[in-house]
């Protein structure tokens, strides 16, 4: 049984530079005193680590009385940076710059008198973080969406940094059908995103069984699954090692590894030394 690890898979940039981020600020600043506002990445393993290095997650800014808080990757709101300067906390920018540049432009389109639409999940952190540097505009998740949208003026088009590109071609081609005065997009999705999913593509197309190793609430990795099943790979979704069984590589030739932009190295590295340390079957007569 061989093991392959897709060519691009684990921690992104922007997920490697919070956490060195956090790590960072964490060793200089008194034990007690660092707060994130939710999880920093969609990460379970990870943001547990973090906890025991002494990052204390919170749900809102109002939950700190004093200290430093760690943006997440995904970004926050103006209105969150503001009230932290107000209470007199100390501020470390971890989100993603690639995150900060579509906030950038989405802000920058509205002032010019775009009608902004967003190509993502109105639920993602990334995405609820957007509409507060441009509270006018519309999220929209699928061409059913747009029948509520307007595009009477012109339009101008982000997109979530892990969204699908598939998605937001089929999002812009219907815009354009809508006929609008206008429409300026910007293809906002993160370079490693697209690799990462193609390179997961490739090897589910040759593998006998897919494993997907990341947070099941993490959106990229959810995408790497459904992306692998739709290769017709034996797909598996795991967070850990410890879900894992001997079983589920039972007459398996190649088995393809490939993980989240929030895994951690050393999770994907367990699961590959799980699945190498399985005895081999025995020929068949």
């Amino acid at each position: 049984m061989q093991v392959e690890l897709a060519k691009e898979s684990g921690f992104c940039f922007g997920v490697r530079r919070a956490l060195q981020m956090a790590t960072e600020t964490l060793k200089n600043r008194p034990a007690g005193t660092v707060y994130c506002l939710g999880p920093l990445i969609h990460n379970p393993q990870e943001v547990a680590r973090l906890a025991e290095a002494g990052l204390k997650v919170v749900e809102t800014i109002e939950q700190i009385e004093s200290g430093t808080v760690v943006l997440r990757s995904h970004g926050v709101t103006p209105e969150v940076v503001e009230a932290a300067g107000v209470r007199g906390i100390e501020v470390v920018d971890a989100t993603c710059p690639l995150v900060k540049r579509v906030q950038e432009l989405a802000a920058r389109l509205a002032c010019e008198g775009y009608h902004v639409l967003i190509v993502g999940d109105g639920k993602h952190p990334e995405v609820q973080a957007l509409l507060g540097h441009c509270p006018r505009a519309e999220v929209v998740s699928d061409e059913a969406d747009l029948e509520d949208a307007s595009l009477r003026v012109k339009v101008g088009l982000v997109a979530q940094t892990t969204e699908s590109p598939i998605k937001l071609r089929r999002i812009v081609s219907a815009v354009l059908h809508r006929a609008a005065p206008e429409v300026r997009v910007f293809n906002t999705i993160c370079e490693a995103t697209i690799g990462r999913r193609e390179a997961a593509r490739e090897l589910a197309a040759r593998a006998d069984v897919m494993i997907v190793l990341g947070g099941r609430n993490s959106a990229n990795t959810t995408a790497l699954a459904e992306i692998c099943r739709s290769e017709g790979a034996r797909t598996l979704h795991l967070e850990t090692t410890d879900e894992a069984k001997a079983a589920d590589f039972a007459g398996c030739r190649l088995v393809g590894v490939t993980a989240g932009a929030s895994t951690p190295d050393w999770v994907i590295r367990r699961l590959v030394e799980f699945v190498e340390s399985l005895p081999a079957e025995p020929e068949s007569a």
